[in-house]
């Protein structure tokens, strides 16, 4: 697992004038690190392109469409796109807004029948994840996107499909991208789409998901995605203003990390552009670098690209994929970070990285990235939680300020720690961390599950009731796995003394008709017992 480690370390100062050869020897490097993840993440198989200026700087298909009958990827193999679909989606809104037949400042509710939303939240809102709470207060990725297809529909007087096909598909000649509408397309589709797999352990023959929305449900190629990208770059699609529109924060004084349609994020001076996609058995990245004109496209038959660093919070340092790219294509790096081993600190000129901001936040992300990665493998391999333990002992001995960068992702990460793995070392650090992230917004769902985790693990139920009820008292917030989590508790701590208000709990349960972990079998059997 060290050479694993290591391996990842090893890279080359890259600039934009590279030679010939320095350009081969970073294809080279950055291709055994797309390696050693395929492998350490049990991805059956992996697609992989980065552009610059237009054209093409590497392009591979590693490992298999279909591993029964071991028919390999190509540049024709299709995969479920998930949530990059929402990129194709904000570009059709910003069409229709540059036509004059839609005002992103409207109600939502304009375009919606029977809606219990308030009138507060306007389409800008749900296209930039911040119409929940008080709209426009916060971000969080949200479900609601998916009612943007009836805003596209009503608007522009025509269905999603036909406006996808008009409007971007075939003016852009992309002849393997399509809307997934149903099992028929993926039926007809069956020989170039990439086969699903999940990995509990081992790799298992997965699912595909049927049904296009403004949010999800497009499948394509690398391909294919480049030349959306390069129609992107060129403003062949939308308006040079429009594009702006979408890649701008929402709310750049409160560091949201989404525009429209697509998150935005500063790392290491760099302002970086993406979209990432995720379903049980696929997903998907597209990377980029507007200051350098360069974007990176990687898709994969399993989830486990995006689902470890919980790019659903919106910080694409958490991404080992991601890291190796920009460490690669982009940063320039000194000599003396090719070689060097970050799990010994004691052998680095640690003062050098931490004096240079950039470098030292790269550094620190080298080890949360990897510590995240390893806290998710840990749920098959006690050794990975362990090793998870290690990194991130020291990324925080090394840089304590985690008030100053720590987010919903190392609250993740401490979380998995503490509760799952016993590590009580990492007790004071998690509650700390996740006091002064409600202490900006004391609505935050995922750090409010969290700190609920973390107490009734310990089986301090008043103090974990305070973070779940928050949960199901927060106004204007869309259901999601953390809302039946907060009601599965709620109902148990209500069902003696309070069998009725602990019936109203399951019954959100039944409402939303997920089986979570088995929660609405539970939910109801509580009902019938009550």
């Amino acid at each position: 697992m060290n050479k694993l480690i290591f391996a990842l370390i090893a890279i080359s100062i890259i600039s934009c004038t590279n030679q010939k050869s320095d350009s081969t020897s970073v294809s080279r490097d950055f291709e055994e690190d797309m390696l050693q993840l395929k492998e350490y993440f049990h991805i059956p198989g992996l697609a992989i392109l980065v552009k610059k200026d237009g054209k093409t700087l590497y392009e591979n298909y590693f490992g298999y469409a279909d591993l029964e009958t071991q028919q390999p990827l190509d540049s024709t193999s299709m995969f479920p796109i998930a949530s990059i679909t929402k990129t194709f989606s904000a570009v059709l809104l910003q069409q229709l807004v540059e036509e004059g037949k839609l005002d992103l400042e409207e109600p939502i509710n304009l375009y919606l029948e029977g809606s219990s939303l308030s009138d507060s939240i306007k389409i800008k809102h749900v296209l930039s994840h911040t119409s929940e709470g008080e709209p426009g207060s916060f971000f969080n990725y949200s479900s609601r996107f998916f009612l943007l297809t009836r805003v596209i529909e009503k608007s522009a007087s025509a269905s999603l499909v036909e406006l996808m096909n008009s409007k971007i598909i075939d003016p852009l000649n992309l002849k393997n991208t399509v809307p997934l509408i149903d099992q028929t397309v993926i039926a007809a589709r069956e020989d170039q789409l990439a086969k699903p797999y999940y990995f509990y352990g081992e790799v298992e023959a997965g699912h595909y998901d049927s049904g296009l929305s403004a949010a999800s449900g497009l499948a394509s190629t690398l391909r294919d995605l480049a030349r959306f990208d390069n129609a992107l770059d060129s403003d062949q699609l939308i308006s040079g203003e429009s594009k702006n529109q979408m890649f701008s924060p929402f709310n750049s004084d409160l560091a949201f990390p989404y525009g429209y349609g697509i998150f935005t994020q500063n790392f290491t001076a760099k302002e970086i552009k993406w979209g990432y996609g995720q379903e049980d058995c696929f997903s998907s990245l597209l990377l980029k670098v507007p200051e350098d004109n360069i974007t990176l496209i990687l898709l994969a038959n399993n989830n486990l690209m995006s689902d470890p660093p919980r790019l659903i919070n919106g910080d694409l340092s958490y991404s080992r994929f991601a890291l190796s790219f920009l460490k690669h294509f982009v940063f320039e790096l000194p000599e003396t970070y090719k070689s060097m081993d970050y799990t010994k600190p004691e052998s680095l000129d640690i003062e050098q990285i931490q004096a240079n901001p950039d470098l030292g936040k790269l550094y620190r992300q080298e080890l949360l990235a990897n510590a995240i990665a390893a806290s998710f493998m840990g749920q098959v391999d006690s050794l990975e939680l362990q090793r998870s333990k290690e990194l991130t002992e020291i990324a925080l001995r090394e840089f304590p300020d985690y008030a100053q960068y720590g987010n919903q992702s190392l609250m993740r990460l401490l979380m998995v720690l503490a509760n799952f793995g016993g590590y009580d070392e990492f007790d004071e650090a998690f509650v700390d961390l996740g006091n002064l992230l409600l202490e900006k917004n004391q609505f935050d769902p995922y750090t409010n599950v969290y700190l609920g985790y973390y107490y009734q693990n310990r089986n301090q139920a008043e103090k974990a009731f305070q973070y779940f009820n928050t949960i199901a008292e927060t106004p204007n917030l869309q259901p999601f796995w953390y809302s039946i989590e907060a009601f599965d508790f709620l109902g148990d701590y209500y069902k003696n003394d309070n069998p009725e208000l602990a019936r109203t709990y399951y019954q959100k349960i039944v409402d939303i008709g997920w089986n979570m972990g088995g929660k609405l079998d539970k939910a109801k059997t509580e009902l019938e017992r009550l």
